[in-house]
């Protein structure tokens, strides 16, 4: 059963959040274990992998210059199309917002459901994160109110706990454990990783719901209008990327459309305008169909090939 979840994680992701959508009070329990679950998530998620090569991936140009991409540039390239096309006030900050928002921290375990490895992913990651509050600063400078700031205690907690003891304990364990004892378990590990990674579409979707409850041709709209944002994110980096090969885009790809929205908001608050929370409530469903997107894509490319 675990093997067949992990096999079609990527249909699972989706379908998770509509059972989300459609029972809020699941969604509201499982999110009140959220913190808990990304603790383990980015735990299980680094022990496969080497610290040594991770912190060698992060301290790289090319890593870092993704992180600027993906928060910096595509907020400013962002703000610059919707101020064009005449949008104003709290939806183009919130726009702004969604796209100076780091990646999930669970990008390595997206990445491993489409069967690439994770290094890559969480170095990216972690550089993003580590840039995302200037770019936050820089969008609530310049369009939200003169008395906008970061919680930037909350922000450097939330590092701590998500990121670096993950990391701490990752490198303890993987030194008492035998590296031939790691290799035959961690495929298991693995495996229930990703029943870890499906609980997020699902405790994410009951701010949807409740804009939809609230008011169906907003929520709607919004979700139309994060769908296109998913896409973009998506689609600018892999095509940014594929001149470094196909393996690379995809990853950049997965890594950029997945967005830690609950970490900007809880740093943000009440600063994101009244638009900011249901936006990123319907960014939910088409960012957790980007996994099934980078898999059909795969499928593809390596059937071309053969």
């Amino acid at each position: 059963m675990l093997r067949f979840i992990a096999r079609h994680s990527t249909l699972i992701m989706p379908l998770c959040a509509v059972v989300g959508f459609i029972s809020p009070e699941l969604s509201n329990m499982v999110l009140a274990y959220l913190p808990e679950v990304l603790f383990f998530l980015m735990f299980f998620t680094l022990l496969g992998i080497d610290q040594y090569a991770l912190f060698k991936r992060i301290i790289s140009r090319y890593v870092w210059i993704f992180a600027v991409l993906q928060s910096a540039g595509l907020s400013l390239l962002l703000v610059a199309i919707a101020y064009l096309l005449g949008v104003r006030g709290d939806l183009l900050l919130a726009i702004a917002g969604l796209a100076a928002t780091a990646p999930l921290f669970g990008s390595g375990a997206l990445v491993n459901a489409v069967g690439f490895d994770a290094l890559l992913a969480m170095a990216k990651t972690i550089a993003a994160t580590l840039v995302m509050p200037v770019t936050l600063l820089a969008v609530l400078w310049l369009l939200g109110d003169t008395d906008a700031h970061l919680d930037l205690v909350t922000y450097s907690k939330r590092l701590v706990i998500y990121i670096m003891m993950p990391m701490l304990l990752a490198v303890v364990a993987r030194r008492l454990i035998a590296p031939a004892t790691l290799a035959r378990y961690y495929p298991k590990i693995a495996q229930f990783n990703i029943l870890l990674l499906l609980l997020f579409p699902l405790g994410l979707m009951a701010g949807f719901r409740q804009t939809f409850d609230n008011n169906p041709w907003e929520a709607l709209s919004l979700l139309a209008l994060s769908s296109v944002l998913a896409l973009f994110f998506y689609f600018s980096a892999y095509f940014t990327y594929r001149r470094f090969g196909y393996e690379n885009a995809i990853v950049a790809a997965l890594v950029c459309g997945g967005r830690n929205v609950l970490l900007a908001y809880t740093i943000t608050v009440p600063f994101m305008g009244a638009l900011f929370l249901p936006l990123l409530g319907a960014f939910q469903l088409p960012a957790f169909c980007l996994p099934m997107l980078g898999k059909y894509m795969v499928k593809r490319h390596r059937a071309r090939e053969e």
